[in-house]
């Protein structure tokens, strides 16, 4: 199982011209699995990216990439040799959840 923290997924708004405004999200990560805590942080970082770059003209583009870098963000904070693992294994761009 994962240790007890909480995590605050940061979307990484990439070559967004206006502002970021750096939402947030916590996941909470205690007595969970592993594949569980990638789940919840993708859901996460869908839900931060989608408010960072909806509207933009190239949203289709930022969006998954702004998923990938936010996903494997959090998994490198949470330092967790078996989310780490769990994450390589499974790519986060076929993990993104449609809007």
């Amino acid at each position: 199982m994962i240790r007890s923290i909480a995590l605050a997924v940061s979307a990484i708004a990439l070559t967004v011209a206006a502002p970021v405004s750096a939402a947030e999200l916590r996941v909470k990560v205690s007595g969970k699995s592993a594949e569980q805590v990638r789940a919840d942080i993708v859901k996460a970082a869908s839900t931060v990216c989608w408010q960072e770059v909806r509207g933009e003209a190239m949203a289709g583009y930022l969006y998954p990439a702004c998923i990938r870098a936010s996903v494997s963000d959090a998994v490198t904070k949470i330092n967790s040799p078996a989310l780490t693992a769990y994450n390589t294994a499974n790519p986060a761009a076929g993990a993104v959840v449609s809007r």
